[in-house]
């Protein structure tokens, strides 16, 4: 399985961790784990060519960072 590792900021929290190709899901849904793998969330294109990140904790609010994240994976080629 093919991964991308990504470090980000987001709220004043340090993230690290990859995204990872869902087997048999189709093109472009990726699960993002942290680094001691735990589940942050899905991240699948939308319509319109825009990215959804479906957020395992609601809290974080990873959700409003969707398209940069898939701008991420386009800019590193997993799609």
């Amino acid at each position: 399985m093919e991964k991308i590792d990504i470090s980000f900021q987001h709220r004043g929290k340090q993230y690290i961790g990859y995204f990872s190709l869902v087997a048999g899901a189709g093109a472009g849904v990726y699960h993002l784990m942290d680094d001691k793998q735990y589940y942050l969330g899905r991240l699948r294109q939308g319509s319109q060519d825009e990215w959804v990140f479906d957020a395992s904790n609601a809290e974080d609010k990873l959700d409003v960072l969707a398209n940069t994240f898939g701008n991420y994976i386009t800019g590193n080629r997993l799609i």
